[in-house]
């Protein structure tokens, strides 16, 4: 599976947060949060959706879903949303292309190229999912596409 690696600068999303579980057919309550942070964003013309998932690669997980701003503004803050904000990190980052309902072995193939090189998890970091806006609509069809960010650490000896 393809792959970059990438320097992400720090960054600050608002959004709509709930904690998870992945019971390996249900991902709760991610495809919720999606949708809420979708219909509620955008007014703002946001190019992007990003959901950030904390710990990575964990069966139980914090899930925020929303739009990146330029700082902590709290005019931005809408009832029932929260605030982070993230430091800068690399990442590495895949691209899913297919059906949403695919995403899991998306996940599945890339966790296997992200040991096969070596790569070890930032502890503390965030995993992060970005969604072009065009992108909604499509969820079923073989062209959706999404990104998805690992963070690692810096001294990692992958290849």
């Amino acid at each position: 599976m393809e792959f970059k690696e990438v320097m992400k600068k720090d960054f600050v999303i608002v959004g709509f947060s709930g904690a998870g579980k992945w019971t390996k057919e249900v991902v709760y309550p991610i495809p919720e949060l999606w949708n809420k942070a979708y219909k509620s964003f955008l007014t703002k013309n946001p190019k992007q959706i990003i959901g950030v998932c904390l710990p990575p690669r964990s069966d139980h997980y914090f899930y925020t879903c929303g739009i990146k701003i330029s700082s902590v503004l709290y005019s931005e803050i809408g009832e029932g949303t929260t605030v982070h904000t993230f430091p800068a990190q690399k990442y590495v980052v895949f691209k899913h292309t297919g059906p949403a309902t695919m995403i899991p072995n998306t996940y599945s193939k890339l966790w296997d190229t992200f040991d096969k090189n070596g790569y070890k998890i930032k502890p503390g970091a965030p995993e992060i999912e970005i969604v072009n806006i065009d992108m909604f609509g499509l969820e079923e069809s073989p062209v959706y596409e999404m990104e998805i960010w690992i963070p690692v650490e810096s001294s990692s000896n992958a290849i």
